[in-house]
């Protein structure tokens, strides 16, 4: 009541509220773990995430802050300080795609509302590696060959911006090998003098071709996918991700970096 005498009964049957609040930096942040046996009890839930306050996944195994399924009741959040997923690795200069940037707030239970006056923002993807060069045009000449020597490898791709990890760009493809002659029994001219006079004649050009390595993509940015090159980069982390047949109500006034639900 607001006047009149007040009575206990007139409390009888209010519900109330359980507040947590996160002051300070923190990372791989699991909601049932801050609510304890509370989480699954039908009591409204407060989490509140004060400015200046950053939350970190340390890998793309996991989301910086998780509301793991088995939820009872519901559940706010209310983040003025960043929530930041994890970005995805490059990729390596001997094959693969870039790795991609994990999710920042990962929700698998209904009733949760997020109310974001801060930053919210998935992992970068790592960028794609850097396309092989073409080997050089070969031949032989009076019983010698010439080999035009091989093309270069491509280079490692960048690391996508997230807590664990800064963005980075790819790094530069090889040179290769350079041209060479070869005897008929496998003694080497190497290059140079008689190797230049005799495959000069290679038809089509001895070594012609021949190319370095590609650069590999860069990471991208928070929110963002790395580059592709001679392979796909990772795709950006989502600012919030919900499991299969789960729904998040959210109030944004801040800004949110990534893919939506």
């Amino acid at each position: 009541p607001t006047s009149g005498t007040i009575d206990f009964a007139d409390f009888y049957g209010a519900v109330k509220q359980i507040l947590v609040t996160l002051s300070s930096n923190d990372t791989n942040q699991n909601v049932q773990t801050l609510f304890g046996s509370n989480f699954t009890t039908n009591i409204p839930k407060l989490l509140v995430i004060n400015s200046g306050v950053e939350i970190g996944a340390t890998s793309t195994n996991n989301s910086a802050l998780t509301v793991p399924s088995g939820m009872v009741g519901t559940l706010t959040i209310q983040n003025a300080g960043t929530i930041s997923g994890a970005g995805g690795a490059g990729a390596p200069a001997n094959g693969g795609n870039g790795g991609n940037g994990e999710t920042a707030l990962y929700v698998g239970s209904n009733g949760v509302t997020v109310t974001n006056t801060g930053t919210i923002r998935g992992g970068g993807g790592g960028g794609g590696r850097g396309s092989n060069g073409s080997n050089g045009n070969s031949g032989t000449v009076a019983g010698i060959y010439c080999n035009g020597g091989t093309g270069g490898t491509g280079g490692a791709g960048g690391n996508g911006q997230g807590y664990n990890q800064s963005q980075s760009n790819g790094s530069g493809g090889s040179s290769g090998s350079a041209p060479s002659c070869t005897y008929p029994n496998g003694g080497g001219l190497g290059s140079g003098g008689a190797c230049d006079f005799i495959c000069s004649s290679v038809p089509g050009g001895w070594g012609s071709g021949r190319s370095g390595g590609g650069s590999g993509g860069n990471g991208g940015t928070y929110g963002n996918a790395g580059a592709n090159a001679g392979t796909n980069g990772g795709s950006a982390g989502k600012y919030i991700k919900t499991a299969s047949g789960v729904s998040v109500s959210i109030s944004n006034s801040g800004s949110l970096l990534g893919g939506a639900p």
